[in-house]
């Protein structure tokens, strides 16, 4: 028995029995979602034990799991994003999201946070090159 058939995951100080009833009970990214609403980033670490209970999977499973869905998040909040939306393919082969992926699934840092980072990064990059073009030209 997973815990979202007995229930013991989501009744604690945020979630009552009644908002239980109210929610589809899945194992797929649905039930990563769930576990993710409304959750701060000092407690996206805790997840990764009841995500190795929904599964039926051990703790480092989860963690691969819990760092795939945040991986997944941020390739969306990229492709979305105005300013990174062109330079996936730059970004696939210059960064590594996996890491990034796994630092917000461990509480270090939240999504928005990375996107901040690619986007300063890539902001920097095309100042360097600007500024390239023109000592090169006159140099």
């Amino acid at each position: 028995m997973n815990s979202f058939e007995n229930r013991d995951n989501f009744i604690g100080k945020e979630n009552s029995p009644e908002d239980i009833d109210d929610k589809i009970v899945s194992k797929g990214k649905n039930a990563l979602d769930t576990l993710h609403e409304n959750i701060v980033k000092e407690k996206e670490k805790d997840l990764n034990l009841k995500i190795s209970d929904i599964y039926g999977v051990d703790y480092d499973e989860a963690s691969e799991i819990h760092i795939n869905y945040h991986n997944l998040r941020i390739r969306k909040m990229i492709e979305r994003s105005e300013s990174l939306s062109g330079m996936k393919k730059f970004i696939d082969s210059n960064f590594d999201l996996k890491n990034l992926s796994a630092q917000v699934a461990f509480g270090q840092i939240t999504e928005n946070t990375c996107m901040d980072i690619l986007i300063g990064i890539m902001k920097n990059q095309k100042e360097v090159k600007i500024k390239d073009r023109y000592i090169n030209f006159y140099s």
